[in-house]
């Protein structure tokens, strides 16, 4: 079972809605998908439960009181792909986690429980190097990194690498790197460019794909739609055709046993 964190301690870079529509994608073609939200402001959650405040069980259920990962688990109206939702619930879990034993590897053993029952996982992390975060980060086996375009993010993007590799030098983080994503791009932009030019002279592997920015694409949270699944709305053709590029090349480095 591949899990794939969607990764970056910096808000604001297209986390959510690429964990969301690279899930949906890969369930699109065939391969049973988990889509775990790690985030307290359960914005991929929203994506697929009307009323989060019906939500049984949850990721801090699951965490926090071990309660099996299958009894939190849903489906979503996406073929293939489930949910472990997360609430407001989920804040309260990194207190609760201080005081445990064992407490950086709480997720990567709950989903060892269920790696029968998906091919791939994907972790939509919270902007932040909390414990929760730090259990997705040790349960991955691959890490994609979100940044747009500009000068601020790219210099927090290295603070977020040098922290990665701090994780792994203590051995709590293994997961290799599949690429860095460049989102909300705009192709016209002279700090685009120069954003791609620095992370071409940098040692970390890039994706080819760019996810462009679009209104659409920010509205999807109320909205609810994934632009890469067929038939779920017309329209946003580069977006989609984009989100289905990412997938293409996400699978070719799991299918070909990692980056």
């Amino acid at each position: 079972m591949e899990v794939l964190a969607v990764a970056n301690h910096k808000g604001g870079v297209g986390k959510t809605v690429t964990a969301v529509n690279l899930a949906a994608a890969i369930a699109a073609r065939g391969r049973r998908t988990l889509l775990v939200d790690m985030d307290a402001q359960g914005h991929a959650t929203m994506w697929f439960v009307d009323d989060p405040g019906q939500v049984a069980r949850d990721l801090q259920d699951v965490l926090g009181h071990g309660v099996p990962m299958e009894e939190a688990i849903q489906r979503t109206r996406v073929p293939g792909l489930d949910l472990l939702p997360a609430t407001l619930a989920l804040a309260r879990l990194e207190l609760d986690l201080v005081g445990m034993t064992r407490r950086e590897d709480r997720l990567k053993r709950a989903l060892a429980a269920v790696a029968d029952r998906y091919e791939i996982v994907v972790l939509d992390m919270a902007p932040s190097l909390s414990l929760v975060s730090v259990n997705g980060l040790a349960a991955a086996t691959g890490l994609l990194v979100p940044v747009t375009p500009t000068q601020l993010a790219v210099a927090a993007l290295g603070t977020f690498m040098g922290w990665l590799e701090e994780f792994r030098r203590e051995g709590v983080v293994s997961a290799a790197l599949y690429g860095i994503l460049v989102t909300m791009g705009d192709g016209r932009s002279r700090a685009q460019k120069d954003v791609l030019a620095a992370l071409a002279d940098s040692s970390w592997p890039v994706f080819k794909t760019i996810i462009p920015k679009r209104v659409a694409v920010e509205n999807q949270v109320s909205e609810r739609w994934t632009p890469g699944i067929p038939g779920e709305r017309r329209g946003w053709t580069d977006v989609a055709d984009a989100y289905r590029a990412l997938t293409k090349e996400v699978l070719r480095i799991i299918d070909r046993g990692g980056a």
